[in-house]
């Protein structure tokens, strides 16, 4: 960039101060994309089991005869076969349907603030001494991990990770340097 000096693109050093706090929003980017793939594998499930029930019909009509007199295992092994296949079309449309909802009951504002005088994760506040754990908890079934705090004054704040822009390494190590190395954020549980 010529004719440009880097004064009239950064502002100088005495106006850049201290970073204060670490501010997290609420992203729905992850979970938007969440519900287009849970989408794709339901469409993907609903056009196997068409295809396999056509297969089936065409086998039935073409072999009626042979079917009908023979019985037992001509009838036993299809049913398997498409009741296995509607289980995993509905374990597909309760996986989309719950995505789908995570998605429009998705707050907006601020999920995690940490600073000098203390965090807040979702709707809890606390202090940094007031801090009785802060950690990351697993989901559940199709669930993300969840940021957990929880204050000595049994006030429990949730956050999916999959809601905000953040690796947990970088809340754990942003939390202890805030805190004075008071507090941290408890990964032990992603190993499970």
């Amino acid at each position: 960039m010529e004719g440009v000096s880097p004064t009239d693109v950064l502002p100088g050093p005495g106006t850049w101060g201290p970073i204060a706090e670490l501010v997290l929003p609420y992203d729905p980017t992850a979970l938007a994309e969440t519900v287009r793939r849970r989408r794709r594998g339901l469409v993907v499930r609903l056009v196997s089991l068409g295809i396999s029930l056509v297969v089936l019909a065409a086998i039935y009509a073409w072999q009626w005869d042979t079917i009908s007199t023979q019985g037992g295992p001509y009838w036993f092994f299809p049913a398997v076969g498409v009741t296995l296949a509607l289980v995993w079309t509905a374990v597909a449309l309760v996986g989309f349907l719950r995505a789908r909802k995570d998605l429009r009951t998705a707050p907006d504002g601020i999920a995690v603030r940490m600073g000098r005088p203390g965090v807040v994760v979702g709707t809890a506040f606390a202090r940094w001494p007031d801090v009785e754990t802060l950690e990351v908890v697993p989901g559940g079934l199709g669930r993300a991990d969840r940021l957990r705090l929880r204050t000595t004054d049994a006030q429990t704040g949730l956050v999916p990770l999959d809601q905000v822009v953040v690796a947990p390494a970088t809340l754990d190590g942003t939390a202890r340097a805030y805190s004075a190395g008071r507090r941290g954020v408890d990964l032990s549980r992603l190993d499970n």
